[in-house]
Order: C-alpha cells, then structure tokens, then sequence
C-alpha cells in the first residue's frame, strides 16, 4: 500500500500500487468530452481495479470497478469540477475610470458513486471568496 504521496495532475502516478492511503490524485481541472466535463483518466490504458482510501480524487475518473473509500474527505467519490468559472461580470467607475470585475465561482458537474458518474442536470456553482 502506498500512502501520502501527492500524485496531482499526473495521469499515471509515479508509483503504481493497486492501494492508496491519504495521497492525492487531483487534477486542476475536469477534461470537455463532446461537451460533457469529465474526470481525467488515471492509470489510462491500464483497467487494474484499485483501491483510493481517503485520497483526494478530484477531477479524476478511476480504472474501472476501482474501490473509492472515503474520498476528499466525504463518504462519496470524486467530484467534477471547473475550477474559476465566471459567472458575472460588472463594470465600475473610479475616478473617471471602467473597471471590469469578473465574479468566479467553481463549478461542479457531478460525481462519482459507486463506480458510476452522477451529473447534475444543471450545475452547481460554489461562489469564490474575494480576497
């Protein structure tokens, strides 16, 4: 078993295992697929069933009849995710000046449970804290 390394944004880990305790998978962002937003295959071309306990999985797709425990912290799988998506977009006046102020949020397509992708009908966007 391998546990806590950070494998983000590689499609095949540097260390193949068929288990993975508290490492993370995440990918910046989900992948278009004729217009659908999908998780980025890990382990492409290899279909291994793996096991993912509490690892963080998002934007992933698993090998197929993998085992997702605990992912992200939540009892459910990996999320899909666009990452800074703008929603609005306001214009404002200082001192004789435009200012364009684009408002971001992330949004989620859907997830993964139990072995099988789940969308959202529409998605659901999580406003961007200004900071």
């Amino acid at each position: 078993m391998t546990k806590n390394k950070n494998f983000s944004n590689q499609a095949t880990p540097s260390v193949i295992d068929t288990e993975y305790q508290d490492c993370n998978f995440a990918h910046t962002n989900c992948i278009d697929d004729a217009g659908q937003k999908k998780g980025v295959r890990i382990f492409p071309g290899d279909d291994t069933p793996r096991t993912f306990i509490d690892c963080n999985v998002t934007n992933c797709e698993p090998p197929p009849n993998s085992i997702i425990k605990k992912a992200n912290g939540n009892l459910t799988g990996p999320s899909i995710i666009e990452r800074m998506v703008v929603v609005a977009t306001d214009t404002v006046t200082v001192d004789g000046n435009s200012i364009t102020v684009d408002e971001h949020a992330d949004r989620i397509h859907g997830s993964l449970f139990e072995g099988v992708y789940s969308y959202h009908a529409t998605p659901i966007d999580i406003p961007r804290e200004v900071k």
